[in-house]
């Protein structure tokens, strides 16, 4: 439904009929102002009697008696795009038919979605005592808030195994196109014929303070953009349009609330997942038969040495490559296709360099980012940004992974125990 309220800009006074399009209880909203390209900012909340209303502090609402030409319209409709230079009324009508026979699949994703926005608290707090080890909490918070997924009296392995899963529910309506199941069967499969060498380094790996902070840490980022989860939503549309092999309509908007905060976000996001990095190449040293800390000899010119690397920027082991610039870093992951080009989707160098720097800057009220001469739409960026968050899901469980197999190494007997 829309909701309408008639409100002054507080910074220019220009008069505004405001037209919210409500898709849920709480719905936040930043608007720009037509006249000044300030920021309105408010939400939408559901009263005692069920029916929404604006909560909009600090804005100053006017009598709708008082219409007349110099009003000026501004429309937001939440969780879907919108084309403001369109005129089209309904945000749901517009995406229909741009989706066509797709709309009701994208539907069921993006409820899925919304479903676990609303409930990000809560999976915080249950992974939150994953991380800690405390199973008798997390079964307890799994099983008064997600009884029907999880299962009775669990094992340690299906405390690992299920709450991943669980995750992966989410991942799937954000992934339409396939790329985070294909890289993790690229990197899993590794471990496949050499699970005891894997096991040792994984229960090296998990036996160091580091490497349950960087868990820590990506799970912290998972889940902030899970609970700021209007900032991205609208955007869904565009990926899964995308993987349709749809076009999508120039005109379409996305709102956008804190580009700040969402900036920080990406930076974040790329720092910790640098730092995930050296997980996967440890699993690739493995499968390729080297100690798991050992790159490639020095001595021999045919070892892994990545194409476009010069001879300064080659490393010989873990160590020296968790010190490499970030370029060097993803030069190994040619062994990784899938992978690769899973990084590459959600980090885009050119993208990743300007918005560090002042070059960076958005227009909100035609919805264009501009950067090194560029301009493109802002759900260009906020795509990356949904991207990211399932390569941080792949990171969670790449982590568990670790878990399982490094709790499986006897180190008195020097022995693999099978997960069978």
């Amino acid at each position: 439904m829309i909701l309408r309220n008639y409100i002054e800009c507080p910074a220019c006074q220009t008069p505004i009929i405001l037209r919210v399009g409500v898709a849920r209880q709480r719905q936040p909203f930043t608007v720009a102002c037509p006249a000044c390209d300030s920021a309105i900012r408010g939400e939408t909340t559901e009263a005692d009697d069920g029916l929404p209303r604006f909560h909009l502090p600090g804005i100053k609402t006017l009598d709708p008696g008082e219409q007349s030409s110099g009003w000026q319209i501004v429309t937001t409709y939440g969780d879907l795009p919108n084309d403001p230079a369109s005129g089209e009324f309904s945000a749901f009508l517009s995406a229909e038919g741009v989706f066509g026979n797709h709309f009701p699949a994208y539907l069921r994703f993006l409820n899925t979605a919304r479903w676990f926005g609303e409930r990000a608290d809560t999976l915080e707090h249950a992974y939150t005592f994953y991380l800690k080890g405390r199973w008798d909490l997390l079964d307890s918070v799994m099983i008064r808030n997600f009884d029907e997924f999880w299962p009775e009296s669990p094992t340690t392995l299906d405390r690992h195994t299920f709450i991943h899963r669980f995750i992966f529910l989410l991942v799937a309506c954000m992934d339409p196109k396939g790329i985070h199941p294909r890289a993790k069967y690229e990197v899993w499969s590794r471990t496949r014929r050499k699970e005891a060498e894997f096991s040792k380094c994984a229960y090296s790996v998990i036996s160091k303070p580091e490497f349950n902070a960087i868990n820590r840490r990506v799970a912290e980022q998972f889940f902030n953009l899970l609970r700021n989860n209007a900032e991205w939503f609208p955007a869904l549309a565009i990926a899964h349009l995308r993987a349709y092999k749809k076009k999508v309509p120039q005109g379409w908007r996305v709102p956008v609330g804190r580009i700040d905060a969402l900036r920080d976000a990406y930076r974040q996001n790329f720092e910790v997942s640098c730092q995930m990095l050296p997980l996967v190449i440890r699993m690739q040293n493995i499968s390729e038969g080297r100690d798991a800390d050992s790159i490639r000899d020095p001595a021999n010119a045919g070892g892994w040495t990545p194409r476009g690397l010069n001879d300064r920027e080659l490393v010989n082991n873990i160590n020296q490559y968790t010190k490499a610039k970030a370029a060097t870093k993803e030069a190994y992951l040619n062994r990784s296709p899938f992978l690769r080009n899973y990084w590459n989707s959600s980090f885009s160098r050119e993208v990743r360099n300007s918005i560090a720097h002042a070059e960076f800057d958005y227009t909100m009220h035609d919805g264009i980012v501009s950067y090194k001469g560029r301009e493109v739409p802002y759900y260009v960026f906020i795509e990356a940004l949904i991207r990211q968050m399932t390569l941080l899901a792949f990171w969670l469980d790449l982590c568990k992974l670790y878990k399982i197999y490094g709790s499986r190494w006897d180190p008195q007997k020097n022995f693999f125990n099978s997960l069978a």
